[in-house]
């Protein structure tokens, strides 16, 4: 089905099966309703299940989604915005991504909201936030989602692929992201490559807060992928596996801005030493009630690299035989550990000789 620049259309409880390519395509449209949809459709690799492009005021509802491609994808394949639109109470299954933005963002993705979903059987991520070709991604919200056996529950990439929507057309400028809420999310069965929220050097993800988040991972992660240096890929094909396995076992957060985690709770089913929280080129973060699995053998269960002020307060790990935090790199400074009970992990700080003693203030913690 395409349907392109169609205003007040509603597609419901119809069955569509085996599609040859895209299966619904809603292009330039305005007011659309898609209820009780059902998509069975994994004859190629092109089978996307909804494809919302360039659309605005559209409410999807009550979808069961088998897809070979991504299942709910946004696209601007021009310089018109895909924007208010809902999506909930939607089962998804797929080859490729559950719910994603992008790759095609030339014209932007704003007021999305996305809630009460359940998503499985998925090999690539739960919810992928892409925006590589220009454009600006702004108030998307995903909450009340369930995953199991995902590749990444989380992704998160600004980029700079730079694709025009039109091949004769000049590169676009580069995009950017900001105000993202995820909250509600539990996932189990993930794979040990790890989640990821990343930009570039000098173009930040901003405002993003991440809420009430249970992962278990496979595991299995080492030493030695914990001190992998990861490079930076401006121009590649986003997907959660471009960089290879996460130094993180959780979460690899880098070039981010405003960065709030609040009650988060990572774990894994097969020993994993890499820490659980990596952030690297992050400025201004908010730690609140973190807590995560870990061995021995761990290097940290956070490690700060470059970290321009950091909030950590109200975290009770479990019992560990590790550091709770690692501190690297000489352009850290300003972070705070407050109001925190350590009284169950082996070391609460390891600095690198580099820091300074007086960028880490510690205050009102519970130690042994």
């Amino acid at each position: 089905m395409r349907i392109i620049q169609c205003s007040n259309v509603m597609v419901k409880n119809i069955t569509i099966r085996n599609s040859p390519m895209w299966v619904q395509h809603y292009l330039a449209c305005d007011n659309v309703v898609i209820d009780g949809v059902t998509v069975n459709s994994v004859v190629n690799n092109n089978n996307d299940g909804i494809n919302i492009d360039s659309c605005q005021k559209m409410r999807i509802s009550n979808c069961n989604i088998r897809s070979g491609d991504d299942a709910i994808v946004f696209k601007s394949t021009s310089d018109r915005p895909c924007k208010d639109v809902t999506v909930t109470n939607c089962v998804i299954s797929t080859n490729c991504n559950a719910f994603k933005t992008g790759t095609e963002s030339n014209g932007g993705f704003e007021n999305i909201t996305i809630s009460n979903c359940t998503v499985y059987d998925t090999r690539l991520s739960g919810i992928a936030l892409e925006l590589v070709d220009g454009g600006k991604l702004d108030k998307i919200t995903v909450s009340n989602i369930n995953m199991n056996n995902v590749g990444s529950a989380v992704f998160v990439r600004l980029g700079n692929r730079a694709r025009p929507f039109n091949k004769d057309q000049p590169k676009p400028a580069m995009g950017s992201m900001q105000n993202i809420i995820i909250s509600n999310i539990h996932a189990t069965c993930v794979d040990n490559i790890g989640g990821s929220i990343t930009g570039l050097p000098g173009h930040l993800v901003q405002n993003i807060t991440l809420q009430n988040i249970l992962i278990k991972y496979k595991g299995g992660g080492t030493a030695e992928q914990a001190l992998a240096d990861i490079p930076e890929k401006p121009e590649s094909y986003p997907e959660y596996q471009m960089f290879g396995t996460l130094p993180a076992y959780g979460l690899f957060c880098r070039h981010v801005k405003n960065l709030k985690m609040h009650n988060i709770q990572l774990e894994f089913e097969n020993d994993d030493l890499r820490p659980a929280l990596i952030f690297d080129d992050v400025n201004d973060l908010d730690l609140f009630s973190f807590d995560a699995q870990s061995t021995p053998d761990t290097l940290a269960l956070v490690w700060l690299k470059n970290v321009n002020g950091a909030f950590i307060h109200g975290c009770r790990p479990r019992k560990t035989d590790t550091t709770f935090l690692k501190v690297s790199g000489d352009k850290s400074k300003d972070i705070t550990l407050m109001n925190n009970d350590f009284s169950r992990v082996k070391e609460v700080l390891n600095k690198d000789k580099e820091i300074n003693e007086n960028i880490v203030y510690l205050t009102n913690n519970r130690t042994k």
